[in-house]
């Protein structure tokens, strides 16, 4: 007792101007008259300490309640998957709250973002006064730049209120440079043949930024035809795992171009397994550049006990060149024409007035996308495709005819490129160690 009387006494004028509260005082007051005290100056100073840390501990506790509640983003549990929802719960994401009004009184507000070695999420909401909020929506027309870079929008999803007035989205740009902190996210809408731009300014809390979790080298092949497609790198984080892969290096582009056997890959169908279980698929994106043609793959994250992880590839989807001339007869039987091991079935070639149709059927994947007839030594390009809805099979195929302008006694039909499915079924070990 005495230690703390002599500390009131050293402290005695920041205690004095501090204010607290009648209503609490006086309550204290009351209370303690009711005990045996040594002296008025005792009662006085006890009434007042005990005050003030009373107060003091109810600030705190409501500071922090509210600090906790405001780490956390609000609003986007529609559109937040259950890892999104968790990782919002321990505070990982950063609010900002920013706003920007165009000239329409549309109003963005930029209200969190939440960002890992894979990607960076923006959660953003829009506003009209009008009906009309879906309507020249900023979703596709949008980055996120900095002093170095320009972060590319991925993907993105959404929600829309009943009223119509309000939309929800969270988007995925790539992911920054572990240095960069100062962006600025820019949007437009074009309303009316107008364009109008936007931009929002906000500074990256580092010390919300994940890390990864997994990173691996995986640098394995499989066949395909007289190509192979090579899964190069594996990157699991708190929201995504991404695989990247080639299948063509700069290389081999030169090569293909050279001989004229290029290939435009459109999709890869793979399976990411998580201790035997396939992990939900997220997004993907593929293109050709001066690397070559690469890709890469997002699935949800990696489970925290992980005992081993395969990957699954099923099919290739993808257009080739080709140079084939196959000769045709008015009015004959059924052809049957192999192409990279594609059988293309010619049902009928038959004319009507000035127009020659062809009639053909192929597995439904296969597609001939490039494709000429000449008619007495002239190349005639493809009008258009009738599709024979009633003649469809139960057994995968699709027949349709090709009309062309024109007639003429020797009928060849030159084909420059065909698409079709690749089956693949080959399983890759993922090192994780």
């Amino acid at each position: 007792m005495r230690e703390i009387e002599e500390l009131l006494k050293n402290n005695k004028e920041k205690i004095e101007n501090l204010v607290v509260p009648d209503e609490l005082e006086n309550r204290l007051r009351g209370a303690l008259e009711n005990q045996h005290q040594k002296s008025n100056y005792d009662n006085k100073w006890i009434v007042k300490v005990a005050s003030i840390l009373i107060l003091i501990a109810l600030i705190g506790y409501n500071f922090d309640t509210l600090a906790y509640f405001s780490k956390k983003i609000t609003g986007f549990d529609p559109i937040m998957n259950g890892t999104l929802k968790e990782l919002n719960e321990r505070g990982k994401g950063q609010t900002i709250g920013e706003k920007f009004t165009f000239e329409n009184g549309r109003v963005v507000t930029l209200d969190a973002v939440m960002v890992d070695d894979n990607q960076l999420l923006l959660f953003y909401t829009e506003k009209s006064v009008e009906p009309n909020v879906d309507e020249s929506c900023i979703e596709s027309i949008m980055s996120i730049e900095s002093a170095m870079m320009t972060l590319h929008k991925n993907e993105g999803q959404g929600v829309i209120n009943d009223e119509k007035t309000e939309m929800k989205w969270i988007a995925s740009f790539d992911a920054p440079k572990s240095f960069q902190k100062e962006f600025k996210w820019k949007f437009a809408i074009n309303e009316d043949g107008k364009t109008q731009r936007g931009e929002i300014p906000f500074t990256l809390d580092r010390s919300k930024a994940m890390g990864y979790t997994l990173k691996s080298k995986i640098n394995e092949s499989v066949k395909l035809n007289d190509r192979k497609i090579t899964f190069d790198s594996i990157q699991a984080s708190e929201t995504s795992t991404v695989i990247k892969g080639t299948i063509r290096n700069v290389f081999q582009l030169a090569l293909d171009q050279v001989s004229g056997k290029r290939i435009r890959p459109e999709s890869l169908e793979l399976e990411l397994l998580a201790n035997g279980k396939e992990l939900q698929w997220q997004g993907k994106g593929m293109n050709t550049n001066f690397d070559g043609i690469k890709f890469d793959y997002k699935f949800e994250p990696l489970p925290e006990n992980l005992d081993n992880l395969k990957m699954k590839v099923i099919a290739l989807t993808a257009d080739y060149d080709e140079d084939k001339i196959v000769d045709i007869v008015m009015g004959q039987n059924i052809k049957t024409v192999n192409i990279q091991n594609q059988d293309i079935v010619i049902n009928k070639v038959y004319e009507s007035d000035t127009e020659t149709f062809v009639t053909i059927t192929t597995e439904n994947h296969v597609v001939l996308s490039k494709i000429f007839l000449i008619i007495d030594g002239r190349k005639v390009e493809l009008q258009n495709t009738i599709s024979n809805k009633d003649k469809e099979k139960g057994n995968g195929t699709y027949t349709r005819t090709l009309r062309f302008i024109g007639t003429g006694e020797k009928l060849e039909l030159k084909i420059e490129r065909i698409k079709y499915k690749k089956t693949v079924d080959e399983v890759v070990d993922i090192p994780i160690r």
